[in-house]
């Protein structure tokens, strides 16, 4: 009789197929994960953005809401000209204003795109302001 003290050779290659892929699948998941953290970075860049458009506006006098244009930088107290928007890669703001008698109805989309994509991604915020 033989004495079985060591592996075979089908049980290392059976142990190192499942090592193999488990450490793939583990693999996968962390790159999603990366993929969907940039993601979710964006998005909340995406609203800041739309967010900082909508709260200069409600400081805007209302007969001026029409003739807003969004602005590049801003000036904070020893520190002039900071930028303020187009944090993302290709972004692009497009701000719709419909103002009827004593009410502004306005939409801020902002506009990005992903690492990889084709097509832009859109976040639109609106509000309305009462003259």
């Amino acid at each position: 009789m033989r004495n079985k003290k060591g592996l075979t050779l089908i049980e290392l290659m059976v142990a190192v197929s499942i090592t193999a892929l488990v450490v793939t699948g583990s693999l996968l998941s962390f790159v999603q994960l990366m993929i969907l953290a940039d993601a979710s970075a964006n998005l909340t860049i995406a609203v800041n953005d739309a967010q900082f458009v909508l709260e200069q506006l409600k400081v805007t006098p209302f007969n001026s809401i029409s003739s807003y244009v969004v602005p590049e930088t801003v000036n904070f107290p020893g520190v002039p000209n900071v930028p303020v928007l187009h944090n993302l890669p290709e972004e692009t703001i497009t701000l719709t204003r419909n103002v009827v008698g004593d009410l502004a109805t306005i939409s801020v989309d902002v506009s990005w795109k992903e690492k990889g994509q084709i097509y832009p991604i859109h976040y639109v915020l609106s509000t309305c302001i009462n003259k």
